[in-house]
């Protein structure tokens, strides 16, 4: 018998770890998704519009978490989301509408269905970005839980280069054969004009392109690092954050002058994050029965 235990304990290990295997590939997969769903729909809609459907995050990340039940929800925390998101909907929609005041009227005269079916398109696009990474938040918590995906086994700077890599392999044969073709042939032309590979053009672009890779692996780390550490729906409510930071942030470098409108979303997306925050604290404050401390057994 004693050789069966062993036996049935290497096959419980395999499995395990095939599990988990499988728990960071969906992480990956659903992150590296995530990301080219939000390119795609920057490309085909306006940005203030995808930023708009973008702040439903924290709703498609919560039904997400009580879904496949990681995560209880009061209803104080749920209508702090719903703050959250009127908030961030609002200001994001002043600002979109401050930028689109010097739109010229023939854009007006364009077809309605069409504008329609764009918007709605953009919209599916958009839900599916938020569901990517919602989904992303579930499977890294799973895999976090996990003896192999433990932070003292596992640190947040090697996940997130596991994330990134199962990403690569994911579009790398995508990118050669739709994206390299028209690459090449963009570079074929531009070589002829005036040593472009040394104009200042081409060092201002991969000047920019290095600050840009440097941000964007900055925002990702950090990103992993407070979802190791936070519940699913407390990131994505903090990432809903970060949208109003940008707003912010965008009026101060660019000039753009922030409406009354504007500043009043971004004060109730704020105080829904803290009303959130404070809920959340004072549940998981609240002393527990003593029927959910005992093993379901005993239950």
């Amino acid at each position: 018998s004693g050789g069966g235990f062993v036996f049935n304990f290497k096959n419980s290990t395999s499995a395990s770890s095939s599990s988990n295997t499988v728990q960071l590939f969906l992480t990956g997969l659903f992150f590296s998704l995530g990301f080219w769903a939000t390119n795609y729909s920057f490309q085909a809609s306006d940005a203030s519009f995808v930023e708009t459907v973008k702040a439903a995050e924290p709703i498609t990340s919560a039904s997400v978490a009580v879904l496949w039940k990681i995560e209880v929800l009061s209803w104080e925390e749920a209508a702090s989301l719903g703050g959250i998101v009127v908030g961030v909907l609002t200001s994001t929609l002043a600002n979109g509408m401050m930028s689109t005041k010097t739109a010229e009227a023939a854009s007006a005269g364009s077809l309605v269905s069409s504008s329609v079916g764009t918007a709605i398109r953009a919209c599916a696009v958009v839900m599916t970005a938020n569901l990517c990474f919602s989904f992303r938040g579930l499977y890294q918590k799973i895999f976090r839980a996990s003896p192999q995906g433990n932070p003292s086994v596992m640190d947040d700077m090697n996940l997130q280069y596991r994330m990134q890599q199962i990403g690569i392999l994911l579009c790398l044969i995508p990118v050669l054969l739709f994206d390299m073709p028209h690459v090449i042939r963009e570079l074929w032309d531009v070589s002829d004009k005036a040593r472009f590979m040394l104009s200042w053009v081409f060092l201002r672009y991969v000047s920019i392109a290095v600050i840009n890779g440097f941000a964007f692996t900055s925002y990702n780390l950090a990103s992993t690092y407070i979802l190791t550490r936070i519940s699913v729906v407390h990131h994505a409510a903090l990432n809903c954050i970060r949208r109003v930071f940008a707003i912010i942030v965008t009026s101060i470098v660019f000039r753009v002058p922030i409406t009354t409108l504007s500043a009043f979303g971004i004060a109730v997306s704020v105080g829904g994050f803290f009303s959130f925050s404070h809920f959340k604290m004072k549940r998981l404050r609240r002393p527990r029965p003593l029927s959910s401390l005992l093993p379901m057994s005993e239950v």
